[in-house]
């Protein structure tokens, strides 16, 4: 017998790509079981709670809803509502406890939202509000914790922590482009539930940190701070610097309500200011330590690999080049069920939640309306249906982004659907 040709070397070669959805999917389960069954809270350990809604001050409406949902939701913890924005925009929010705008002399290593973030820290620090017992929870403007939310981050008794980001305000609602891009972002919940949830929760070592949601400590802002040289990944970068100095992280699993872009240009806008805000933070010293930014690296070289890699696979066993091996047959068609099943599951989480079921309400005293659980039943279908470009464009993005060059300022989006 001959020497076995390249095709069986290729075969077992991208076996380990196709293996990665089984592999997921076993996270995913991990980081559940360990945020329901070991996320510890410690109500009574704190004093005070601020909710810090950080905008530039185009969305004042959007803003004024979210104030007036968190009141309507009668927290018992003593807390307050600040809402930080810049200077030359609407500043009434009656609802809310403080408003602050940045003067525009104010500066720091910090541009753009960062800076905003560190002038409010200081503001908090000359009201005593820096301490261990003192939780401050970030929200952005276009986003609402549930009330759940809330309180699970408000009582976890770690120095940082968050929940699960799900786009389920206005998700698969039209035009169809934002159809499309509530759909592609199920991505994020995606690895939101599977990253999130082992890194920050099981191993207290964050691989990402969004800022929608993310709670601190006055301490821990006070030791950290937000004064990086920074033009994005300003949650990156504070929540791994706060792991890598010893402060404890931990994971829920409660919802932090976004809203996904309305358009494609705005989409893309949002994804190539993140994508250059973490290549920003891994490549320098000064903002991530090497230990902190080389795992962040690994995953967005992983993150690459596995695609090309999966999809030159899935082309060479669809044209007969090569073939699954026999002996794991079962284990890859498992790994795909899985992967196919993962994007279904996002598309139940974010078709729910409380702004969906309203479009499907009946009046009081009739039963649930079942519209409800048959849109969500058809964006589970739409959901696996678009699992190969949701799970294929963010490498794009990654390249596109590399090509087209680093953005100079913080890019905002719209966050209100046009025409509302």
């Amino acid at each position: 017998m001959g020497a076995p040709g390249w095709t069986h070397y290729l075969q077992w070669a991208c076996l380990p790509f196709f293996l990665i959805p089984l592999v997921e999917f076993y996270l995913m389960g991990v980081g559940h079981l360990y945020a329901r069954q070991c996320y510890e809270m410690a109500p009574d350990k704190f004093r005070h709670l601020v909710i810090q809604i950080t905008t530039v001050g185009r969305e004042p409406d959007l803003v004024r809803e979210t104030i007036a949902a968190i009141r309507g939701y009668a927290l018992a913890a003593p807390h307050e509502i600040w809402v930080v924005l810049e200077p030359g925009h609407d500043d009434r929010y009656p609802l809310a406890d403080r408003v602050i705008t940045v003067p525009e002399d104010f500066t720091c290593k910090a541009i753009d939202k960062a800076r905003a973030l560190e002038f409010a820290r200081l503001e908090r620090a000359a009201c005593g509000l820096n301490s261990y017992d003192t939780k401050i929870l970030l929200i952005d403007d276009d986003t609402l914790p549930t009330k759940a939310y809330i309180c699970a981050a408000y009582a976890g008794d770690y120095d940082l922590c968050q929940g699960v980001t799900v786009v389920n305000r206005h998700y698969a609602s039209r035009p169809w482009k934002h159809f499309l891009l509530s759909h592609l972002d199920n991505i994020r919940t995606r690895n939101c539930l599977i990253y999130c949830s082992c890194t920050q929760g099981i191993t207290g070592k964050p691989l990402f940190v969004h800022g929608e949601g993310l709670c601190v400590t006055g301490l821990v802002e006070d030791k950290i701070t937000w004064d990086h040289p920074i033009v994005a990944s300003d949650d990156l970068v504070f929540g791994t610097n706060a792991a890598y100095a010893g402060f404890s992280w931990g994971y829920f699993h409660e919802h932090i309500q976004l809203v996904s872009p309305w358009g494609f240009k705005d989409a893309w806008r949002q994804r190539k200011r993140w994508t250059w805000g973490n290549f920003t933070a891994i490549r320098r010293r000064d903002i991530l330590p090497l230990s902190v930014a080389v795992p962040k690296a690994a995953k967005y070289a992983m993150g690459l690999v596995s695609v090309f890699a999966s999809g030159a696979g899935a082309l060479c066993v669809a044209l007969g080049i090569t073939k699954v091996p026999p002996q794991v047959h079962a284990v890859f068609w498992t790994s795909l069920v899985a992967w196919f099943a993962s994007y279904g599951l996002m598309g139940w989480i974010n078709s729910g939640g409380d702004a969906n079921r309203r479009r499907f309400a009946r009046p009081a005293g009739k039963r649930p309306d079942a519209r409800f659980n048959a849109f969500r039943a058809l964006q589970v279908v739409v959901a696996m249906l678009l699992c190969v470009p949701t799970a294929v464009i963010p490498a794009f993005v990654i390249i596109g982004s590399v090509l087209t060059g680093k953005p100079k300022r913080f890019v905002t989006i719209a966050k209100t659907q046009p025409g509302a």
